[in-house]
């Protein structure tokens, strides 16, 4: 049981609750489909930019900065929302900058580089700010039994929804083309628009059901919340040696994640420059990768529950570096759509499997501030992966090279991971960060 900032004993996890906690990422896949990965992606790099790999280059950019900011505030926030009782409330402000910044992506038109870009990355810090706040109610409201299930069924959930965001977008895609007219034009800049209303309304339930566990601490006298959090930022670091496999698991994701943060923010750039689709066509590849990822979700959920999160893990990497491998030396349409069924798997099950190992490490007294720690390994070297492939698709001319070189994301990866102990990690979260 709970206690409450009111001092009174919460209520046990409801069902409810757990539908509000997935209905986040119900919203949020809406705007990581059609904005990150897909329509609004084909968009600034046709419309806005208007040359392929110096578009490249820029979204690349884009991305690399604001995965960047969100690295050096998520720890900060963290610890903030754990001492002051309040992740609600970041979640909430992430959830209207994200609304409010993807809408304004309708005012982007031809040759609005910066501003297209500009408000793209304050739209992307939300989302990538809301991820850290959202996974840090995981502990709270699940247990060793059923992490991986449901975190697998938010997961599904998620990429369920993102394909009927871009369902709904898809009439759109085809006014994403090389010198539009008009009415063409404005057509195009209805998609983010139709993301922004789609995202508020989804969110409505998290909002509504989900509890803010969290319990709310006196400041010592003299401090505020900035300084406590970087106090209870100083006392994690010093403390986090006591979970060492946690510790040895953030920095496996951190190399792994960055490979799937590149293929999700270049998957549509790569479709439609490298191996011709329209961009209509690679709507319905998404749709197709979007089911395949729900049930790679589900049921790798299921899987990682049954013989552990760790070996789940390593399944899915051999996917991930099988499917950019096939990537590479892909010519043809039919070849590429094995490659988005792969990442479809890759994508679903990866992260989730992943984060519900994550929660399984976090002691409960500390999740919001170790999920902080999750925004690092997520965050921190996740800025090198886009840029890293822009530059090499603008110096060499070609997506072919930078789309290899994401595989070794993967192979590191799966090396650190080599050096987790599961049971032993399991263990130390049982022990509370003390002072």
């Amino acid at each position: 049981m709970a206690t409450t900032t009111e001092g009174t004993t919460a209520p046990p996890v409801s069902k409810k609750e757990i539908v509000g906690w997935c209905m986040y990422d119900v919203a949020d896949s809406a705007f990581t489909t059609v904005i990150v990965t897909a329509l609004y992606a084909l968009y600034y790099g046709t419309i806005v930019v208007g040359n392929a790999n110096e578009a490249d280059y820029y979204w690349g950019l884009g991305a690399s900065i604001s995965e960047a900011v969100v690295a050096v505030l998520a720890p900060i926030l963290g610890a903030i929302a754990d001492f002051s009782g309040s992740r609600k409330k970041f979640l909430g402000a992430c959830a209207v900058m994200i609304v409010f910044f993807t809408g304004a992506l309708y005012f982007v038109g031809p040759g609005d580089v910066a501003l297209g870009l500009g408000l793209y990355i304050i739209a992307n810090i939300g989302f990538a700010g809301g991820g850290v706040f959202i996974d840090s109610f995981l502990p709270g409201i699940s247990n060793e039994s059923n992490a991986g299930r449901i975190s697998g069924i938010k997961w599904a959930l998620g990429y369920a929804s993102g394909l009927v965001a871009l369902v709904l977008c898809l009439p759109l895609a085809d006014y994403i083309k090389e010198n539009p007219s008009p009415s063409e034009l404005a057509g195009a800049r209805l998609i983010p628009v139709v993301v922004a209303v789609y995202y508020a309304i989804a969110v409505i339930p998290t909002f509504i059901f989900l509890r803010d566990r969290s319990v709310k601490q006196t400041l010592p006298p003299g401090e505020n919340y900035v300084t406590v959090g970087f106090r209870q930022l100083r006392r994690t670091l010093r403390h986090i040696r006591r979970y060492k496999d946690l510790f040895r698991l953030l920095i496996a994701f951190l190399v792994y994640n960055d490979g799937v943060v590149t293929v999700i923010y270049f998957a549509a750039r790569y479709a439609k420059e490298t191996i011709g689709f329209t961009p209509g066509e690679i709507g319905i590849i998404l749709i197709i990768n979007n089911v395949v990822a729900a049930l790679g979700a589900f049921s790798f959920g299921l899987l990682a529950d049954r013989i552990g999160q760790k070996r789940t893990i390593y399944i899915t990497l051999v996917i991930w570096i099988v499917a950019v491998s096939l990537a590479y030396f892909a010519q043809s349409k039919e070849a590429f759509y094995v490659v988005s069924a792969l990442v479809g798997i890759g994508i679903g099950s990866c992260q989730s499997v992943t984060r519900s190992l994550l929660a399984l490490f976090t002691p409960k007294e500390n999740a919001a501030e170790f999920f902080g720690f999750l925004g690092i390994a997520g965050k921190a070297l996740a800025f090198l992966g886009p840029i890293v492939f822009g530059t090499i698709s603008r110096q060499t001319g070609s997506q072919r090279p930078a789309i290899l070189s994401v595989a070794a994301f993967f192979i590191v990866g799966m090396i650190l991971l080599s050096f987790v102990n599961e049971q032993r990690g399991k263990e130390a979260s049982k022990i509370p960060v003390t002072a």
